[in-house]
């Protein structure tokens, strides 16, 4: 019949092991894969820890009690080895990466062969057969054993000191972490006096603690333990949330940033601040006031899943101060451009229309000597009026708020139809079309046109023949479109062909030819297209306009 203190040893051992290897399918559930290995490995060592120091107890033989010694021996060492690296994966320190790790690993390897070799050289302890208080191999620890216990136990410290710095970092309260390590490094006490106390075997009773810090971790504090090392992984101010939306933990920027969240921990967030969780569901931004101005921060979410089941949310706070006060003065901005858009649509080219009205009608009033200076009053008085045109189309283009709304652009009458307004508007121009105008649908818009028209415009305006002969030819491709425009100028100089176009420059003050050449590059952009200068031959530019065909299913 098996003694009393026999049994009670082999049900508190049996109980560790049970309890350690129950709690392994929650600790891989457990996102982060660091965290996830490191407590695995650490669980599964710890079981079978404790179960070699079960072998030891029950196994009939001496050579039996002596392998499954051994055996839990080895992984109460590799206990250690996983306990750091859960520590250093949890806090944000990747194991893979640490220095000096092919050392350690030699190590730990070093003194494990000197565990299963003890038989030979008896360094870390020696055995002997005694039947008291039961029968069973009593251990006598030697100095090496003392020495590595001292040195896995600094190393189970700087794991401690790991967890409390995280800890620390955000803020959080460690007071449930402490009193659970004080629980379970009560066993350490009878690993110490184990041989001195007949009640007592010399053996690391730790698998107990092991086993209580485990579940006292995955059952009760996991949640908590998971939120401190999501709010900590972040500088900015992050608060977890469970699925109910109850407050579990907060960062020190968190707390800085929402004072009340301050003890707020197991309450929900409504109840906490209520316009954070109001922005929890809106897509808007944040407003705080701080130190007499308003900062603006964007809310963002992140489920927590436990497998397919959400379990909580990280909030995240960002300060978008900066960027929301560029968005206002752009808005700003296009308020003004719209203001500007009007007067120069209603005002400047109603009176502009008036002016040139009253011209037209003095061409029959004037002798010959004033006709000259009537066709500049009325050719300028065209040109504001297209000018105004113009302004209109790049104020309207710019004052477009990113999402552009294209749809299927017959290219062949835009085309046609701006070379025949054009010709009317400069009768000494000559406008050809070398080959046909390809019947195909570009994605674009009503815009399309005024990217025809500036350029157009733009050749006959700075030619300096007397005759400008302007030429358009277009080329198909599988996919593109490109509208080449030739024209007899002077020409465009290489270090001006991309400057006319505005490019890296800021619109009205790019050294270019006006705003009707940047709006033409503002406009294919938008349509997805490129446009470009080369030299034509002997003399002139040539504009080419690249747009996508829109292929019909």
């Amino acid at each position: 019949m098996m003694e009393p203190l026999l049994i009670a040893h082999i049900i508190i051992f049996a109980l560790s092991a049970l309890a350690c290897v129950a709690t392994i399918p929650q600790a891989r559930a457990i996102q982060h894969q660091g965290t996830r290995e490191g407590l695995v490995v650490f669980l599964g060592s710890v079981a079978l820890w404790a179960g070699g120091y079960l072998g030891y107890l029950i196994s009939p033989s001496r050579q039996g009690k002596l392998a499954f010694y051994i055996f839990g021996f080895v992984f109460a060492f590799v206990a250690v080895g996983a306990w750091l690296y859960f520590c250093a994966a949890y806090t944000g320190r990747p194991p893979r990466h640490a220095p000096f790790r092919n050392l350690i690993l030699g190590i730990f390897l070093f003194f494990t062969a000197l565990k299963i070799t003890n038989p030979l050289h008896d360094l870390y302890f020696t055995t002997e057969w005694t039947t008291n208080p039961f029968p069973h191999l009593v251990i006598h620890h030697e100095l090496l054993y003392w020495i590595v216990l001292g040195l896995s136990y600094a190393a189970i410290a700087v794991g401690f000191f790991m967890l409390m710095e995280r800890f620390y970092h955000t803020g959080s309260d460690s007071r449930p972490i402490v009193v659970l390590v004080g629980l379970s490094g009560l066993p350490a006490v009878a690993t110490i006096i184990g041989g001195h106390v007949d009640w007592l075997l010399p053996l690391m009773y730790e698998p107990p603690g092991v086993a209580l810090f485990a579940v006292g971790t995955l059952f009760f504090y996991r949640q908590r333990f998971e939120a401190i090392r999501l709010t900590g992984e972040s500088d900015k101010p992050a608060i977890f949330l469970d699925q109910e939306t109850y407050v579990r933990d907060y960062n020190h920027a968190a707390r800085k940033l929402f004072p009340s969240l301050e003890g707020s921990v197991g309450e929900p967030l409504d109840a906490v601040n209520t316009a954070l969780a109001t922005h929890l569901t809106k897509q808007e931004v944040m407003e705080i006031p701080q130190g007499g101005e308003t900062r603006y921060y964007d809310v963002s979410s992140t489920p927590f899943m436990a497998g397919e089941v959400t379990t909580g949310q990280l909030v995240t706070v960002t300060d978008v101060t900066e960027r929301e006060s560029y968005r206002k003065q752009l808005e700003e901005r296009t308020e003004q451009l719209e203001a500007l858009n009007r007067v120069v649509r209603h005002d400047i080219r109603n009176d502009m229309a008036v002016i040139l009205g009253w011209a037209e009608i003095l061409e029959d009033h004037i002798d010959e000597d004033g006709q000259e200076p009537l066709n500049r009053v009325l050719q300028k008085s065209r040109h504001v009026i297209q000018f105004t045109e113009v302004a209109r189309d790049f104020v309207e283009s710019l004052s477009e708020d990113g999402t552009v709304e294209l749809e299927e652009v017959e290219l062949r009458s835009i085309l046609n139809a701006e070379l025949a307004a054009v010709g009317d508007s400069f009768p000494n121009a000559r406008f050809q079309v070398s080959g046909d105008v390809p019947d195909v649908l570009v994605l674009a818009n009503e815009m399309l046109s005024s990217i025809f028209r500036n350029i157009l415009e733009n050749a006959v305006r700075h030619n300096d023949k007397e005759t400008p002969e302007i030429t358009v030819t277009c080329e198909e491709h599988p996919e593109t479109v490109r509208v080449r425009i030739e024209d007899n100028g002077p020409g465009i100089p290489d270090n001006q062909k991309e400057q006319i176009f505005g490019k890296g420059q800021k619109g009205l003050d790019s050294p270019g030819s006006g705003i009707g050449l940047y709006l033409v590059q503002v406009l294919t952009d938008q349509f997805d297209g490129n446009v470009w200068v080369e030299d034509n031959y002997p003399n002139g530019a040539i504009f080419t306009v690249e747009l996508p065909i829109h292929s019909v299913e």
